[in-house]
């Protein structure tokens, strides 16, 4: 999506002010898997050639939907999600200038990429919830399910609410349609960042603080299990590692006590759930990327999946770290897993060089053969294939009937200095390393 670059800046990563929900139509040719005419295994390849802008979707191939008024100009999607007749739902956040309230924003786009004046007010809808800072939203039967953060005093628990396509909350979900759940000891933080819907349950996936490490802190991957209609956690899920019945606690632990974050969610094709993010590596610097499988009705690790219900993806080819992590993940039809992320390292100054991860798994966690290359040393022996471009997003995108991808991008306000974008930039790449150390010092 970065092969094309309008008149205003736009960028995969979202920045903290100042800019509108922006989808983008691309019509991607069907020769992704066919090998590159220079050799594979540097890196450098290019896959954009193959990915152009359906100019005839939206404006020149763009839809953008602003929300910026007098109470916040951040607006970020979170979701596109297929609609009716080849339509889209753009979901994401208006993020206000008050102390941490976001509202759920809602768009309806046709087939053609034009907003649907017939929705909401103009085709957009604001939602407040109390979910205070949005993270992910999906579509189950007329209701929209967002997960994220609900702040308690100075700390963050999980935060899940259901609200209508009109925007009112689902009636007997939780409180006033939102459902809260503190996944984590008294006076640490969690945060739901992925919600997954399956035969009647939700599904909350994040990260909590449980305490420990050098500095009083760490992370871990932390699950709740909840009923779709009430909220109510399912009390036959967990086992026992969750402070509530119903929540579950999965530590990689690659390093005692490190940081481990969640990022990605999917059922595969045998039902389980399938969670990718990034561990703290042997060092104190540095991470190992991972995908990991658990069994829905339970919360039990599958063990048959790659060793022991993990599969990491680590290097050797910064001067002092790697950062690998991974940020989606798509299941084919096949069973494959396919994941996308990041795969950055350090020079002789400890300037960090981004890279892009993409890999190929087997349905039992283990290397697709064939894929991309073997690249430097692997803690598990992965198929590859590096590219330099930036920093992975948390990013989302449906097709459409007729075979294009519409997918999100960010734009972002001309008038924003280059060295103002680009700090913010530094800080959000630092947040996501340490969200869990750095949102309580946010709330003080």
């Amino acid at each position: 999506m970065r092969g094309h670059r309008s008149s205003t800046t736009s960028t995969l990563r979202g920045l903290s002010a100042g800019s509108s929900l922006l989808i983008a139509m691309l019509a991607c040719a069907p020769a992704f898997g066919a090998a590159p005419s220079v050799p594979r295994d540097v890196v450098g390849i290019s896959i954009g050639s193959d990915l152009l802008v359906d100019s005839s979707f939206g404006d020149a191939g763009y839809t953008v939907v602003n929300y910026n008024d007098a109470e916040g100009t951040w607006d970020e999607a979170v979701r596109v999600i297929a609609g009716d007749g080849g339509g889209s739902w753009l979901v994401g956040f208006h993020r206000t200038n008050g102390a941490d309230a976001d509202r759920l924003a809602i768009s309806k786009i046709d087939a053609n990429g034009l907003i649907d004046p017939s929705y909401g007010t103009g085709g957009k809808l604001l939602v407040p919830t109390s979910v205070n800072l949005i993270h992910d939203a999906i579509l189950v039967d007329g209701k929209f399910y967002i997960s994220g953060i609900h702040f308690v005093g100075n700390f963050g628990i999980f935060g899940v609410a259901c609200v209508g396509v009109d925007g009112t909350p689902c009636a007997g979900f939780g409180d006033g349609g939102t459902v809260t759940i503190a996944v984590n000891a008294d006076g640490f933080n969690s945060e739901a960042d992925r919600i997954l819907y399956q035969d009647g349950k939700l599904y909350a996936i994040g990260n909590t603080d449980p305490g420990g490490g050098s500095g009083g802190h760490s992370s871990a991957i932390a699950i709740a299990k909840l009923d779709a209609t009430t909220g109510v956690l399912d009390a036959t899920f967990g086992d026992g590692s969750g402070p509530l019945p119903g929540t579950q606690v999965l530590d990689p632990n690659v390093h005692p006590d490190g940081n481990d974050y969640a990022y990605a969610a999917a059922f595969a094709t045998n039902g389980h759930i399938l969670v990718g993010g990034q561990a703290q590596g042997t060092g104190d610097l540095g991470s190992e990327g991972y995908i990991l499988s658990f069994d829905p009705a339970s919360g039990a690790l599958d063990t048959a999946f790659g060793t022991g219900g993990y599969t990491f993806f680590s290097f050797d080819t910064g001067v002092h770290f790697d950062d690998v992590a991974v940020k989606a993940i798509q299941v084919q039809p096949d069973g494959r897993i396919v994941a996308a992320g990041n795969a950055n390292h350090d020079d002789e100054f400890f300037n960090t060089l981004t890279n892009v991860l993409l890999v190929s798994l087997q349905p039992d966690g283990t290397p697709s053969a064939g894929f991309g290359v073997i690249h430097v040393r692997c803690r598990t022996v992965l198929l590859i294939l590096l590219l330099v471009v930036v920093d992975i997003p948390r990013f989302d995108a449906t097709v459409r009937r007729r075979g294009g991808v519409v997918g999100l991008v960010r734009q972002l306000r001309q008038e924003q200095p280059r060295e103002q974008r680009r700090r913010r930039v530094v800080a959000r790449r630092r947040d996501d390393r340490r969200r869990a150390h750095d949102l309580r010092r946010r709330l003080r």
